[in-house]
């Protein structure tokens, strides 16, 4: 099954697992864009040359 049909259709009943999967979305974006900002911030000398 593809992971965005999963995303798309809620197939539970229970609230707590559609709770979980909203919290795990929202960690996702949050770590996405924290890592984002960090790169644009913060300089080191193994930095990959590209941008993630």
């Amino acid at each position: 099954m593809d992971c965005q049909t999963r995303l798309a259709r809620c197939y539970e009943w229970r609230a707590t697992v559609i709770d979980a999967f909203f919290d795990l979305a929202d960690t996702s974006i949050t770590v996405r864009s924290l890592i984002r900002q960090a790169w644009t911030t913060h300089r080191w000398d193994e930095r990959p040359n590209r941008r993630p």
